[in-house]
């Protein structure tokens, strides 16, 4: 994966799968069947698998998946863009914006992928990751890339491991490798059971599957569990080799709730086992170890809410769920509480959590929370605010060592991400968009506050749920923050304008504007350079495509993708000016 969004992407794969040399092994395990023989029958025994059941959507590594999706890479002095199921290179090397190549996103003579989650370079390969709706897989096709910039089609695969139901999908890296999770429910009644385990095929039909899971590499829960299962895959390949091998472990376990990929290991808390049971919380290797798996209480709120720290813990903010038992006798429904759970904590599932790993909370309001892990802090607040408009925000070091703080901010919690070793907070509130820059302390007796709120009057964020601020180091306490932004049209300019432009025009003058706006970060003040904006209308899918519209860092360069354009900006006298764009739209017919 590109460095490019190494600013909102640093919870993801920034080191190898190797197993920590400081993390001893967990005493015991989840216990795999002996062979083939023995999982059959197991499978055999449970019920008729019920319809897909969505995990909360893991954390995302790129744009909204989709046919539609805007995916972006970087390879050497070029950028790689994937539009519309194709891609697309350009040379920005010594102040370039040129295109180079174009090509289909998938093998030759064979369909478009139905949507495409993943777009990752590894030395001078480049994969294309997505599910196709026809093939009931996820397809992985691999693409060379030369330093100009030429792209040649390699190889086709399909991968058999998921349902592809939204959620149950999560796709990563690490160094050359390529890690993916995929869940489905195993069918009893098939007339081969086993044909549910993660398979590998080369090329088109009718070239066979070869299964990359053996039975001794498939585990099960040491627990009663009337809840249906799932087939629950970590699938690494490498992508060193120029034939993609694959090697898959898998655990049947409940539907998952949420998922979340650390570094070293995925992690799916599951629907919980039976009665007052509890849920399951399993951990899964990316080194090829066995799984662990631990009955926990409550539930997290999204992926967002787990962060595996260097000191061989997990920590999750849980709120109350009425499905399963609570950490305590007699939680509310807004019940709230940070586990923290030694990575030795997980054996053969059949453990509880010790109720001494749930750090109490204040009762959360109900409405949407937002969370995140920030270097030693838990940061987290609601997205619902007061008649005011005022909302607080509370942080919390995960160790322990100090206690909840809660600070006040003059808008709504509606977005959160790092900004260096500090967080920015984003929210709307009196028909503008606030910036609040949360001071992080360093030291264990240095505590949380608020530095500075920036206001953009009269504009809002996308309407795409997935993106948040993303934001560029230069050095401490210095960089760039950027988001994509709507601007309300102005009615009073349009007033103005009808009595001699035509009514098209003054329906121009009032339409919303999409732009994407850069403010430099000196000391946590933040001060507004300016903005980089679409010339063209949003289509009827707005989500869609404000989702991919993004900032891109890179190489020291500013650019912003807005729908099919890719646009380049350059500061002048403190302020940002466009110098250039290029539309990469597929020909009219």
């Amino acid at each position: 994966m590109s460095h490019i969004f190494a600013a909102g992407l640093a919870l993801l794969l920034l080191t190898g799968c190797q197993q920590r040399a400081s993390e001893p092994a967990p005493p015991k395990t989840l216990h795999a069947f002996e062979d083939d023989a023995r999982l059959e029958a197991f499978f055999k025994k449970q019920p008729a698998a019920p319809a897909p059941v969505q995990a909360a959507a893991p954390a995302p590594a790129g744009a909204l998946a989709g046919s539609d999706s805007a995916l972006t890479a970087e390879h050497g002095k070029h950028l790689v863009l994937l539009r519309h199921g194709r891609l697309f290179t350009v040379e920005i090397g010594k102040d370039q914006l040129k295109p180079v190549a174009a090509l289909d996103a998938f093998a030759p003579g064979a369909a478009a992928l139905s949507r495409y989650d993943a777009l990752i370079v590894s030395e001078d390969t480049l994969a294309v990751i997505g599910y196709s709706e026809a093939e009931r897989g996820t397809g992985i096709t691999l693409f060379d890339i030369d330093a100009g910039g030429r792209l040649a089609f390699r190889a086709g695969y399909l991968l058999r491991a998921g349902d592809g139901a939204p959620g149950s999908v999560a796709i990563s890296q690490a160094d050359s490798k390529l890690v993916l999770y995929a869940a489905r429910a195993p069918d009893p009644l098939a007339d081969d059971p086993l044909a549910a385990l993660p398979a590998l095929r080369a090329g088109p039909a009718p070239a066979p599957f070869g299964r990359i899971a053996p039975a001794s590499r498939v585990y099960r829960l040491d627990a009663a569990i009337d809840s249906p299962l799932a087939l629950h895959s970590v699938i690494v390949c490498d992508l060193a080799a120029r034939v993609l091998r694959c090697d898959a472990s898998a655990v049947l376990a409940p539907r998952a709730r949420a998922v979340h990929m650390a570094s070293q290991a995925l992690y799916v808390w599951t629907l919980p086992y039976a009665g007052e049971a509890g849920a399951g919380l399993v951990r899964m290797p990316f080194n090829g170890g066995a799984p662990g798996a631990v009955r926990v209480a409550g539930a997290p709120h999204d992926p967002f809410s787990f962060y595996e720290s260097a000191d061989a813990h997990l920590n999750v903010l849980v709120g109350a769920d009425g499905a399963t038992r609570s950490w305590r006798g007699e939680a509310g429904p807004n019940a709230l509480a940070l586990l923290r759970l030694p990575l030795q904590a997980f054996s053969d599932g059949s453990e509880r959590a010790p109720m001494a790993g749930y750090k109490d909370l204040p009762d959360f309001s109900p409405g949407p929370l937002r969370n995140r892990f920030i270097g030693p802090w838990l940061v987290y607040g609601g997205a619902a605010s007061g008649a005011d408009g005022r909302a607080p925000l509370y942080a919390l070091r995960w160790d322990g060592s100090g206690g909840l703080q809660r600070l006040q901010l003059a808008h709504p919690v509606e977005r959160i991400a790092a900004m260096g070793v500090d967080a920015v907070v984003a929210g709307q509130a009196r028909s503008a968009l606030h910036l609040s820059s949360i001071r992080l302390g360093v030291g264990p007796d240095q505590p949380a506050t608020v530095a500075s709120t920036y206001v953009h009057p009269n504009a809002q964020e996308t309407p795409a749920p997935v993106q948040e601020p993303y934001y560029a180091a230069q050095r401490p306490g210095q960089g760039m923050l950027s988001l994509a932004i709507v601007e309300a049209g102005q009615p009073d300019h349009a007033d103005d304008a009808s009595a001699t432009a035509p009514a098209d025009a003054v329906a121009d003058t009032v339409a919303d504007a999409a732009s994407v706006l850069y403010l430099r970060n000196t000391a946590l003040k933040l001060r507004e350079l300016g903005a980089l904006k679409a010339q063209h209308d949003a289509p009827a899918d707005q989500a869609a495509w404000y989702g991919n519209a993004r900032p891109l860092f890179v190489q020291g360069r500013m650019f912003a993708l807005l729908g099919d354009e890719l646009v380049e900006g350059k500061l002048k006298n403190g302020r940002l000016r466009e110098a250039r764009r290029i539309n990469y739209a597929p020909a009219a017919p």
